[in-house]
Order: C-alpha cells, then structure tokens, then sequence
C-alpha cells in the first residue's frame, strides 16, 4: 500500500471535495434543479474539479515514481482516487436525505418535476406525450436505498474508469522515454 500512498492522499482530497460539493448542492438544490442550465452547470464545474484531482494526483504519483510510471501503474493510481472520490459523492447522495433532511427526496422531486413538465411544455408537446413522459419520474427514484447508493457508486466508477484510462495515458512515462540530462550538465569541469 506505501507504493499507493500518493493516489490514496489525493483520493481522500477527493472524496472530501466530493462530499463538499455534494452539500453544497444540497443548501442550493431549489436553485439547482430549478433550471436546466443551472443543474448542467454545477455538473460541468463538478466534474473539472473531479478531473483537475485526477490530473494533479496522477502527475504527482508520477513525480514521486521518479518521473516513471507505466501504464498500468498510472491507470490504477488515477482508479484508487476515483474510487475514493465516488465513494464521497455516493456517501453524501445517500446520507443527506436520509439522514440530514428527509423532506429533501420529497422537495426535489416536486422541483424537478415542475421543471421537466415545463421544460416539456415548452417543447410543444401534446399533453398526452407530457403525461407519459411525466410517468416515467416516480417518487421512489429520488428516495436513496443502500442498494441504489451502491448502483450509483458502481455507475460513477465505471464512468470514472474510463475517465482514468484516458488520464493514465497522458500522464504515464517510460523509462525509455526519459531523457538524461546531458553529461556536461550532470558533470560540470
């Protein structure tokens, strides 16, 4: 595990960032959900900051490898700081409604279905097509269970899987492919 040091330092970074993030969702989620473009927007500033972790736990588990890292290492060092950080967005999606406020799952759903039947209703569409549409959101979606904690968690680290192949093979380097410095340099006369 003390070869994992880095990438488990930077996943607890993320994980608390996570569960930050995740509450401050919650102290403005009638603001959130009230919009589309709101709610798109914590998302694309959420996830920069989930990726700018990634990226600068996976540049220093490299440096403290002496600027050496395969693919493989670099793959799994990125992975353990997505799974910690999952593990805080899943902690937080679990715990705030139903343990810090249980009006929470009831509130959103209404908020997001008033936003979706708007959203809908500004597509022109039938009210047939509103209503079926509208039967798809149900209550039970937005009231977490142990096991939809799990799914999400499981959802969000085969997402983030993928991100961390694509952030593993920019920051991987191998011995070949670095440079020594030249003799001059490392031997001054």
């Amino acid at each position: 595990m003390e070869k994992f040091r880095i990438p488990i330092r930077y996943g607890v970074i993320g994980m608390l960032v996570s569960c930050i993030l995740g509450f401050i969702g919650y102290l403005f989620y009638r603001q959130l959900f009230s919009s589309w473009g709101s709610q798109i927007t914590f998302g694309i500033i959420s996830f920069g900051i989930g990726l700018f972790i990634l990226i600068w736990g996976g540049i220093n588990f490299r440096k403290d490898n002496n600027n050496v890292l395969s693919f493989g290492n670099a793959f799994l060092g990125v992975f353990i700081i997505s799974a910690l950080m999952m593990f805080g967005a899943s902690l937080m999606n679990y715990v705030i409604p139903n343990f810090i406020d249980q009006q929470y799952s009831e509130d959103l759903y209404r908020i997001v279905n008033e936003t979706t039947r708007d959203r809908l209703e500004r597509m022109n569409l039938s009210e047939a097509e509103i209503d079926k549409a509208m039967d798809r959101v149900k209550m039970e979606d937005f009231k977490p269970t142990p096991l939809k904690a799990l799914q999400g968690f499981g959802i969000g680290l085969a997402f983030y899987g993928v991100i961390s192949l694509i952030v593993a093979a920019f920051i991987k380097r191998n011995p070949d492919a670095v440079v020594p410095p030249p003799a001059d340099v490392v031997n001054p006369v």
